[in-house]
């Protein structure tokens, strides 16, 4: 294909067609020629990667038949018409048939080269979404979902994939942002159970007052838990749940029995998955955490790595992000700035995952996107050491000079240097 794209030009008047065959080729395009709209037609599927250039008056088959057709066959495909002086009601007719643009003879070739630039913009945009669309309704493999090729994660993808066939109760550990619901519902999703409910409580927002109604259920409510039956229970934020309420989940846990606000008690087939935002040791210690609610989980836990243990994976799973937004919003996917690419394995990630998520939301909204300092208040390595140093002390020296109203000698006591070293430092940045 050539440089700018591929266009199927169709015009009956062989001179025409060979001179804007030539202008076409010239200015980078592949050009494949018709003197008749019928063959052409034979030629156009719906995954064609270019524009069509059509006349509109034609022996046979007409280039508003042509299109009505071709619109049939492959409507993402681009038609761009072209006809001669006068013949504007057809040229309306064409648009309105959903042809992309339409232009008159004779046509100026910066022109003509300029709408069919644009077309093809709009094809390679189609194009890159429904491959992003293609790829990502076909990403059921495990890389897709718990993506990155750090070491952490390989072993992480393996325990998962052993664990989900374990009819085991699970405790998920890991900060904010590092996937504990996504790898909860893997586990679900690989499971005997994938069939059936998965029911996602989160503890924390549970109302204290209903608490016995939503979870348990009563005569009229069927609760929560009950939701779950011969699926997966998940209770995101353990040990946000008061101590009373952890008492009776220990006792589901056991027993797998409700009992339901005035009715008898029930039996229950689930599988019970919990998670908690630190680890679980240190919340038992704290008494955030019943022991023996930690204990119960028979599996133990299974840790979540947070992104800055993770080296190398924040790249994959900006591209992947990336590709996503750019499907959802219907947009291209963005090149990622050069120097944002550097930054991506020193910031420290605060909210992990979550936190790349929402950096190529914005990468591809056009928002601004910057990680000009980590958790820990370490600066990128944009420069080397004597700029940064140099650059470091002039910012110094002109917010002393601010603060003490640009009198320097206060400025040198301020600083606590002498003031021949400070008007020396000053002379040095330009500053005297």
């Amino acid at each position: 294909m050539g440089q700018s794209g591929r266009v199927m030009l169709v015009e009956d008047d062989d001179d025409v067609r060979l001179a804007t065959m030539e202008t076409l080729e010239m200015a980078g395009f592949t050009v494949d020629g018709f003197d008749r709209a019928a063959p052409a037609l034979d030629q156009l599927e719906a995954d064609w990667p270019g524009v069509v250039l059509t006349d509109l008056r034609m022996p046979g088959l007409s280039g508003l038949g042509f299109l009505d057709s071709g619109r049939q066959k492959a409507p993402e495909v681009p038609f761009v018409v072209i006809t001669g002086h006068g013949d504007v009601a057809s040229a309306i007719h064409a648009m309105r048939s959903g042809a992309h643009d339409f232009l008159e003879k004779p046509c100026p070739p910066e022109l003509l080269i300029d709408v069919l630039h644009r077309a093809m913009a709009m094809r390679q945009l189609a194009l890159e979404n429904a491959a992003l669309r293609d790829r990502l309704s076909r990403a059921v493999a495990l890389e897709d979902q718990l993506i990155g090729p750090s070491a952490v994660m390989v072993d992480l993808r393996r325990r998962v994939v052993g664990l989900a066939a374990l009819r085991v109760d699970l405790l998920i550990a890991g900060e904010t942002g590092t996937g504990k619901e996504l790898v909860a519902r893997i586990l679900h999703g690989l499971s005997h159970r994938k069939d059936e409910p998965f029911v996602a409580i989160n503890c924390g927002a549970l109302n204290e007052a209903d608490v016995d109604r939503e979870l348990f259920g009563d005569s009229g409510n069927l609760g929560r838990i009950a939701r779950a039956n011969r699926g997966t229970l998940y209770l995101d934020a353990l040990e946000t749940m008061p101590d009373a309420l952890q008492v009776r989940l220990l006792r589901v846990l056991e027993t797998r029995e409700i009992v339901p606000l005035g009715e008898a008690a029930r039996q229950l087939d689930l599988r019970i998955l919990g998670s908690v935002k630190q680890e679980p040791v240190q919340l038992v210690a704290n008494g955030l955490l019943r022991a023996d609610l930690y204990h119960r989980f028979n599996a133990g836990a299974l840790r979540l790595p947070p992104l800055r243990d993770r080296p190398g994976d924040a790249e994959w799973l900006l591209d992947h992000f990336a590709a996503e937004a750019a499907l959802r919003h219907d947009l291209s996917k963005p090149v990622v700035p050069p120097d944002l690419r550097r930054q991506l394995d020193w910031h420290r990630w605060p909210g992990n995952v979550r936190e790349v998520r929402t950096l190529a939301e914005r990468l591809v909204i056009g928002l601004e996107v910057s990680l000009t300092e980590n958790a820990a208040g370490t600066v990128p390595l944009t420069e080397d050491y004597d700029a940064a140093m140099a650059a470091f002390e002039s910012r110094l020296l002109q917010a002393a000079l601010m603060q003490t109203g640009g009198r320097k000698a206060e400025a040198a006591d301020l600083l606590r240097i002498p003031r021949k070293r400070l008007y020396l430092r000053l002379r040095q940045h330009g500053l005297g």
